[in-house]
């Protein structure tokens, strides 16, 4: 059985920042074994974590193999029917690079630089999302990864929470936006080959 392994959490601090509307409570997926060609979910947990008005794009970061393995295929916030949802949240390529290169998640215990050999597919909200008086509510966010048919073996899939600030208000994710990262996980995917 061959094992791919992506990185050791143990490398990365697990002091977070804890400054964003909504704070990774849980990651998991939905079937931990899977055959070439099927599906599962990576879903985050996320609990609102500001008592005071705070509203922000909310973005979520899923890391695969670069091996093309695995593919993620879209992402839903809300899916319990909590902060607006369900809805869509589109596709960023930029997003990861300029977290990245801003530096700012290894100041919340994350750092890319440290991250080898992962894919990085970023989604984000539409819109901004509240989060006044909610920190009871749970908000479910579910990413779609899919095993093409040549896959086979361990593999880890990564996952990473927070809000972005458009400091430029001009509608485009750069390195010199402001990121807060409220979470991340990490869990293991058998695909049976």
């Amino acid at each position: 059985m061959k094992r791919k392994t992506l990185l050791a959490l143990s490398a990365i601090p697990l002091a977070l920042l804890l400054s964003s509307c909504f704070v990774l409570q849980g990651f998991w997926i939905t079937a931990t074994s899977i055959a070439p060609g099927q599906s599962t979910k990576a879903v985050f947990q996320l609990h609102a974590y500001s008592t005071t008005a705070d509203k922000a794009y909310q973005f979520v970061v899923v890391g695969v193999p670069d091996n093309n393995d695995l593919k993620v295929n879209g992402t839903k916030w809300g899916t319990n029917g909590t902060a607006g949802g369900p809805f869509a949240m589109s596709n960023q390529p930029a997003l990861a690079p300029a977290m990245d290169a801003s530096g700012q998640c290894s100041d919340s215990g994350f750092d890319f630089s440290s991250v080898t050999g992962v894919t990085w597919k970023g989604f984000m909200t539409p819109n901004k999302v509240a989060d006044k008086g909610k920190v009871n509510t749970e908000v479910i966010v579910q990413s779609g990864v899919k095993a093409t048919a040549g896959a086979g073996g361990d593999y880890q899939i990564l996952g990473l929470t927070g809000k972005w600030i458009d400091d430029n208000t001009d509608g485009i994710i750069d390195m010199n936006d402001t990121f807060f990262c409220s979470g991340f996980g990490l869990v293991n995917l058998y695909v049976r080959g």
